[in-house]
C-alpha cells in the first residue's frame, strides 16, 4: 500500500504483513504455473498454495498475537482456537479455482474478529496489483486511495455481481429488470465485495450458504466504504459463531441496499447455526452451540436433498431424482451430513438439502402410529 494519511492499528499493519507475505509466495507459484490441485472433500480444490498461505500467514500472526483465536478455511476447526473473543479469520486463497486457471481474480484475505464483528480487514490480489484495506473508523483503501460506495438507489441500470442463471430464474414472481451484469464475474466472494466498496459495482448478491472466511475482510471493507453488507434478510453478520458461516449475502451502498432486501427476502435460507425455525430472522444474540446441547431422545433424521423448483419454497422439480444422503439417530450427526452435502452444490442455488426429523411411524401391517 501506499503511504496514508492514517494512524492504523498494530493489529491491522501485522494482518498486512502477513497477507501480503503470503501473496508473494502465491503470486511466484501462479506465475511459475505451479497450481496442481486436489480435492480436500468433494468439489471443493485445494493447491499447495492454500496450504502455505496457510502456513505462512498463521506462524506471522499467531507467533505474535498467542492469545488471538484462529479461523481458517485451510485449518480444521477447533473450539479452543475460533470460540474465543478476539479470531483472526483468514482465507488463504479465495478464488482457488482462477488461481488454478491461470485467472488473475483470486486473493489473499484476512480480517481480526472482535466479539462477532470484523474490525479490520485486508484483501490482496497480486496478479492484479490490487491491495484492499479498512480499519473500523478509519475508511476503506485500495493501494492507498479512499474507497466510497456508490450511490445508486434503483435496481434498474444498477452494476450487478451474482449468478446470472439465479437471477433470470423462471421462479421469481417478480422478474428482476434490466441490470448491468458482470460477465465473467470473480469466484472470488472477497474481490465482488471489494468491488462494490470501489463503487465501480453497486452490489454483489449471493444466495446461498458462505463462510465466514468468504465474508469478514470484505464487510468491514465495504462497510468502511460507506456501503451496507448483510443477509439477504438485511441481518447484521455476527462472526464466528458455533458454526462459522452465514446464510446468504448482500452487499451495496446504502441507497441500493434496502431495495435488494425487499425483493430477495422472501427466499427461505437456513441460518447456519439456528437449530430451530431455521428461517426465521437471527437476532443479535449468540445461538445455543451444538456441542452444548443436551443429549435428547431424537432417534431418526433423514438428510435429503434435491433441485427445486423455486428458491423460495421446498418443491422439488422431480421426486424421483431426490438425494438420499443417510439416515442418523442425532441432529448433530444429521447436521454435519447436512452441511458436507450442502457445501458440494454452494454454486447451485437451486440444489437444497434439508434434515427431515421422522418423529412419527406408521406400520401398515398394523395400523399403528410409534412416536420416536
Amino acid at each position: 500500500m501506499q503511504a496514508i494519511e492514517t494512524a492504523f492499528s498494530d493489529d491491522f499493519m501485522l494482518l498486512q504483513e502477513a497477507v501480503i507475505e503470503a501473496g508473494n509466495m502465491a503470486l511466484a507459484r501462479f506465475e511459475r504455473g505451479d497450481t496442481k490441485a486436489w480435492e480436500k472433500t468433494p468439489g471443493h480444490p485445494v493447491t499447495n498454495a492454500d496450504l502455505e498461505a496457510n502456513r505462512i500467514i498463521k506462524r506471522h500472526l499467531s507467533g505474535n498475537r498467542p492469545d488471538y483465536g484462529w479461523l481458517s478455511e485451510e485449518t480444521a476447526l477447533s473450539r479452543d482456537t475460533h470460540l474465543t473473543d478476539t479470531v483472526w479469520c483468514v482465507d488463504p486463497i479465495d478464488g482457488t479455482r482462477a488461481f488454478m486457471g491461470g485467472e488473475p481474480y483470486w486473493a489473499i484475505a484476512g480480517a481480526l474478529v472482535k466479539d462477532g464483528h470484523a474490525v479490520c480487514g485486508v484483501v490482496h490480489a497480486p496478479a492484479l496489483g490490487e491491495t484492499y484495506a479498512a480499519e473500523r473508523g478509519k475508511g476503506a483503501w485500495l493501494n492507498g486511495q479512499r474507497l466510497l460506495t456508490s450511490s445508486c438507489d434503483e435496481e434498474t441500470g444498477c452494476k450487478m455481481i451474482a449468478s446470472e442463471s439465479m437471477l433470470t430464474h423462471p421462479a421469481w414472481r417478480v422478474p428482476w429488470p434490466d441490470m448491468k451484469l458482470a460477465r465473467p464475474k470473480p469466484n472470488a466472494t472477497l474481490l465482488r465485495m471489494c468491488w462494490v466498496a470501489t463503487g465501480e459495482w453497486d452490489a454483489t448478491l449471493a444466495l446461498w450458504r458462505k463462510s465466514d472466511w468468504d465474508l469478514a475482510a470484505g464487510a468491514v471493507i465495504v462497510e468502511e466504504a460507506g456501503g451496507v453488507a448483510t443477509t439477504h434478510l438485511g441481518e447484521r453478520f455476527r462472526f464466528n459463531r458455533s458454526e462459522p458461516a452465514q446464510r446468504s449475502l448482500i452487499a451495496a451502498g446504502k441507497r441500493l441496499h434496502p431495495l435488494l432486501v425487499e425483493r430477495v427476502k422472501g427466499v427461505r435460507l437456513p441460518d447456519p447455526n439456528w437449530t430451530v425455525r431455521p428461517y426465521d430472522r437471527a437476532s443479535e444474540t449468540e445461538q445455543t452451540k451444538m456441542a452444548d446441547m443436551p443429549e435428547t431422545k431424537q432417534l431418526l433424521h433423514l438428510v435429503i436433498g434435491g433441485e427445486l423448483k423455486d428458491v423460495r419454497g421446498i418443491e422439488f422439480e422431480d421426486l424421483s431424482k431426490l438425494d438420499f444422503v443417510g439416515a442418523f439417530p442425532s441432529y448433530k450427526a444429521a447436521y454435519d451430513a447436512w452441511k458436507n452435502a450442502a457445501q458440494r452444490t454452494v454454486d447451485h442455488a437451486e440444489m437444497r438439502y434439508f434434515i427431515l426429523h421422522a418423529h412419527r411411524l406408521l406400520d401398515p401391517e398394523t395400523g399403528s402410529h410409534h412416536h420416536v
